[in-house]
């Protein structure tokens, strides 16, 4: 019978940037294969060398909560120094995650399943080796390219953790080899040359290996803490595995900064639910980190410690439960939460500086990349639970089509540096934004939906094209409900005389405040949609 069965990849990986696959959804994969004896000594040259003669003497590193093993020589060397660092960044991560935030302590097996050394009882065991060449007779831990790796065992709660020993990949496919003499026989093994990087700030983590050794500690161990509370992880839990896990690391570590490379392909797809997205792109899933970042910094300390407790009550109801359960607990709508969320993501990266910095879900927002925004000339949004969209408003103000929309919706309009949230509660208070809309520099609608929601209620557009304000004193001129299937408006002074036609798209149209002034002296006017039909009245006071 098999030791271990199940497997959580809890790194970051490298792999992404060609399109590669790694992590958590990888692995989940490589368990629905044909299991076959082959990738277990798919590194090592030697048909004749086992396991075991890869390694001879073991050393330890204990602290009050963890024990680390490592090794000198071999494919899984490393040093003493990266040895001690990575016992005093484990522990850390369990005074942070047991200590201060009171999660479950995570439980480690009697024995280490590499080393297969005798663990010291209540000590957690982390394992020091090179990740591609893991004790994996039955093909399902192959990693390449990962910082770190979680496992655990069959039938139990009980897991252990690996970290890199290097943080130098490659050696599965690699063509560098070097050996040991172990027992008499020559042993041979791949040697890992490519290193792992930080893209964000460019450099290795082969030179700035504490750095690395920080953030997976606090990746993994929160693994090992989130598997606590579940028996398995399932497609209804697995994106917000990672993307905690990820958040965890900036919250702790936030001068890393390496999510920050999965940002761009995160802002790709938006509008696919958040909770499919290991489905499409399962580098996309830290991306998600955003959204635990918000609800750590902007509404609870302790909201995804809840959110696991919940999952451990009921594991199969979707994340939007398990979410708007700990949110009703602070009395928080669950639906205005990732509304709230959906808008501050908008003002991402260069977006940041219209909004004041305590706003920004990080302090490192304007880092960001900026997020897409969609350009369409018609405005119609669907889209389904957990997912948001941006798009940019033609001419600064078109009306959308929210007749099928279910969701939430607000318009942001950009003027003289500032930026002004308007959340559209009816479609009603579209027509009190029409001037200031269309005196803005620019506009963002932004779409978002949480469970089932609700439709944006649609007042009536039977209701005939009016001028305001009225009287007009200042500012804009505008003209609204205007029918989509007509191109212009006339308007004309008492006399019945013509005084201009303007041509509109959408369904208003504003004129500026210096434009109203050359036309009309002060007075009563008439105007009308095309050039056929009844007039109405309104009148301009200056």
């Amino acid at each position: 019978m098999r030791l271990l069965t199940f497997v959580i990849i809890a790194s970051i990986c490298f792999a992404h940037a060609y399109n590669g696959t790694c992590g958590t959804w990888n692995i989940l994969k490589n368990r629905t294969k044909h299991k076959q004896k082959v990738y277990s000594l798919s590194n090592y040259n030697s048909g004749r060398c086992s396991y075991e003669q890869y390694y001879d003497s073991v050393y330890t590193i204990k602290t009050p909560h963890i024990q680390v093993f490592y090794v000198l020589s071999g494919p899984h060397a490393t040093t003493k120094a990266f040895a001690e660092t990575t016992a005093e960044s484990m522990e850390a991560a369990w005074e942070f995650y047991v200590s201060k935030l009171q999660m479950c302590a995570p439980k480690g097996p009697s024995t280490t399943h590499h080393f297969q050394q005798e663990v010291k009882d209540g000590l957690y065991p982390i394992e020091i080796i090179d990740i591609e060449q893991v004790r994996d007779p039955y093909g399902e831990y192959s990693c390449a390219s990962c910082y770190g790796l979680t496992i655990q065992q069959e039938e139990n709660t009980a897991t252990q953790i690996f970290m890199e020993n290097d943080f130098y990949y490659g050696s599965s496919h690699g063509t560098n080899s070097e050996k040991i003499i172990a027992d008499g026989d020559t042993c041979y093994y791949a040697k890992s040359t490519i290193p792992l990087l930080n893209k964000t700030h460019n450099y290795s983590y082969t030179d700035e290996w504490a750095k690395g050794i920080r953030l997976t500690s606090f990746h993994e161990f929160y693994h090992a803490v989130q598997l606590q509370y579940l028996n398995t992880v399932s497609s209804n839990n697995i994106f917000w595995f990672e993307a905690s896990a990820t958040g965890y690391e900036e919250v702790t570590n936030p001068e890393v900064d390496d999510y920050f490379s999965y940002l761009p392909s995160f802002f790709n797809d938006m509008g696919v639910p958040l909770s499919q997205i290991n489905q499409i792109n399962n580098h996309k899933i830290y991306g998600v980190s955003t959204f635990f970042l918000y609800l750590y910094n902007k509404v609870s300390k302790n909201i995804d410690k809840s959110i696991w407790e919940n999952f451990s009550r009921n594991p199969d109801k979707p994340f939007e439960a398990q979410l708007e359960s700990s949110l009703q607990k602070i009395k928080l709508n669950a639906d205005s939460i990732f509304h709230d969320y959906s808008v501050d993501l908008s003002f991402s990266g260069e977006r940041s500086q219209f909004i004041p910095k305590k706003d920004w879900i990080t302090s490192d927002q304007e880092l960001w990349p900026s997020a897409n925004v969609l350009s369409e000339d018609s405005i119609t949004p669907e889209i389904e639970s957990l997912a948001f969209k941006f798009y940019r408003s033609p001419n600064n103000y078109t009306e959308p089509n929210f007749t099928d929309y279910l969701g939430k919706a607000s318009i942001i309009s950009f003027s003289k540096g500032e930026a002004t949230v308007h959340t559209i509660k009816s479609t009603k208070s579209l027509d009190s934004l029409v001037s200031i809309l269309s005196t803005s520099d620019s506009t963002i609608w932004v779409f978002s939906r949480f469970g089932v929601s609700e439709n944006i209620p649609i007042t009536s557009k039977d209701a005939s094209p009016h001028a305001f304000p009225v009287p007009w004193r200042e500012g804009s001129l505008c003209f609204a409900p205007l029918p989509r299937d007509k191109k212009f408006i006339e308007i004309r002074n008492r006399r019945g005389d013509l005084i201009t036609q303007q041509k509109y798209d959408g369904t208003s149209f504003c004129m500026q405040e210096d434009q109203v002034k050359s036309m009309m002296a002060p007075g009563i006017y008439r105007f009308r949609v095309g050039n056929k039909g009844k007039t109405t009245s309104f009148m301009v006071i200056y």
